[in-house]
């Protein structure tokens, strides 16, 4: 489960009661810590332990992960993010992987997986940047659904600081997309009507 990147509010929201269960909405209590985890960052990684949480309702634990990472993936969303961003450009799985210092079949996986769900991608933050921001005008294609996928994150993640708090954009991705942007099993958000 995605939440805060601040440690010391995410255990005060879970302390307080406060964070509801993404399977029952029940409410989420302090349930110890999950196992030790490195995070690449650009320069160099850190070792995170993140909280885990138990539902009272349908008693069933989740892991607290930062909304700076995606899950299931070692390195931070910013890291990913670039890369994604360096092929947006043009650039190939090589150069993004240069770029934030990664093995090359790492950046190719990102790419590769990005790819498959690009369109979906594109169509979910666009519906979400409209809904942030109704007065939005239309994003302008990028001339390949990869670039206009990345191209519509920023602009959601534009229209997301604006009205109502600055973000990142590869922090509010992986928050939009409850850390699943590079989902294994598919896109994970409903289709947009």
């Amino acid at each position: 489960m995605i939440v805060g990147s601040e440690a010391g509010e995410v255990e005060r929201v879970l302390v307080s009661g406060l964070l509801g269960c993404p399977d029952c909405g029940g409410q989420l209590r302090p349930w110890g810590s999950a196992r030790w985890r490195v995070v690449r960052r650009r320069a160099g990684s850190e070792r995170r332990r993140p909280r885990r949480a138990r539902c009272v309702g349908c008693a069933r634990t989740h892991v607290l992960i930062g909304a700076d990472c995606l899950l299931r993936r070692r390195d931070l969303a910013e890291m990913i993010g670039l890369a994604l961003a360096a092929k947006a450009a043009g650039g190939g799985h090589r150069r993004a992987a240069a770029l934030v210092g990664v093995p090359v079949s790492t950046a190719r996986g990102w790419l590769r997986r990005f790819a498959l769900n690009a369109e979906a991608v594109r169509v979910w933050f666009t519906v979400l940047a409209h809904g942030l921001d109704p007065m939005l005008a239309a994003v302008a294609p990028t001339g390949t659904a990869f670039g206009d996928a990345v191209e519509v994150i920023g602009v959601a993640a534009r229209a997301a600081s604006l009205r109502l708090a600055p973000v990142s954009p590869w922090s509010f991705a992986s928050s939009a997309t409850s850390g699943r942007l590079l989902s294994n099993t598919g896109w994970p958000c409903p289709a947009a009507v």
